[in-house]
């Protein structure tokens, strides 16, 4: 077992390639006496002189030959693992666990996580979903390194990161009473029966808040798990439902069930990230969170600007 270090076996290596001690150690920056020392301890660690001195300069010996190839092999690994080191040190190269909302994962995170593996391809992403209250548990429990989740109202020991959003709609069948209407209230459909997602979910503790605000318990006829389920079941039937439209949309297109929009002003959602708060987070991780914040500002500055251009080429029409 050899006792050496890598910058020994650097200066060893250097001055074989270039058949001269005094010109390793300046490449080296080091002092010719402590490069010499540095090779004497080598020799003695191996047992068996390393190089022999020429007139046109060292040469290493056969078993300076033998131990020059393990020199390469280790260097070149430890420069490997600098590389690697650096990587992981400005996020370049992680491993980060998500959590999130299958409302979020629905509405936009799906698409940015895949984005961002894709110009981050040496980051691995552990990703679960979980309803909210759950992905903020799984968070201060430290079994996650971000939650995305619906709301942002303030949680002891997180921090809170604005994120995106959605709107609430209401899912019924075609022929349904309702379904030719442009806009409901709430109001409107607490007497109809709903299919309505579990009871640990965002959408359903704020509908069931609504509710009991109102005096007016609502008629759950089934409770699913998922949005699949849910417009299946509304398209069967059974009931109709409230959920986030643009998780809805697609759905609504496949199934032929009509999407209204549900007009209260509680139906617009806050989506948030949060991560512990008062700790200091691993590089691949603020990697992450820069980019899902810098995403969702280049969507609203596309939005703006196209909504500046519409006036403008309305009037170009009008002048026509």
């Amino acid at each position: 077992m050899l006792y050496h270090d890598l910058q020994s076996l650097r200066i060893f290596l250097t001055a074989c390639e270039m058949r001269s001690m005094s010109k390793a150690a300046e490449r080296l920056n080091v002092a010719l006496s402590a490069a010499s020392r540095r090779l004497s301890l080598l020799e003695q660690e191996i047992g068996a002189p390393l190089i022999v001195r020429r007139p046109h300069g060292i040469e290493p010996t056969a078993a300076g030959i033998t131990v020059m190839n393990y020199a390469r092999d280790v260097l070149r690994l430890g420069d490997k693992l600098q590389v690697s080191i650096d990587e992981h040190r400005s996020g370049i190269r992680g491993y980060v666990r998500v959590c999130a909302s299958s409302s979020v994962l629905v509405q936009r995170l799906a698409r940015d996580l895949s984005n961002f593996v894709r110009e981050n391809p040496q980051i691995k992403l552990d990703l679960e979903e979980r309803p909210s209250d759950s992905t903020i548990s799984a968070v201060l429990n430290k079994e996650a390194d971000i939650g995305v989740i619906v709301g942002d109202s303030p949680v002891d020991g997180l921090k809170i990161i604005d994120y995106s959003g959605d709107r609430l709609a209401v899912a019924l069948p075609k022929d349904h009473k309702l379904s030719r209407r442009n806009a409901l209230r709430f109001a409107d459909i607490l007497n109809e029966d709903l299919v309505a997602l579990e009871s640990g979910t965002a959408t359903h503790r704020l509908l069931s808040s609504r509710a009991n605000a109102t005096g007016r318990p609502m008629k759950v006829r089934v409770q699913v798990r998922s949005f699949e389920v849910m417009c299946l079941l509304i398209k069967q039937g059974l009931g109709i439902g409230i959920l986030p439209e643009l998780a809805a949309r697609p759905l609504s297109q496949a199934l032929n069930i009509r999407l209204v929009r549900l007009a209260e002003p509680w139906a617009r959602r806050d989506y948030a990230i949060c991560v512990r708060a008062f700790e200091n987070l691993e590089a691949p991780t603020s990697r992450l969170i820069d980019f899902l914040t810098a995403s969702v500002a280049e969507e609203v500055a596309d939005d703006e600007k196209s909504a500046r251009r519409t006036p403008r080429r309305a009037a170009a029409r009008r002048r026509k």
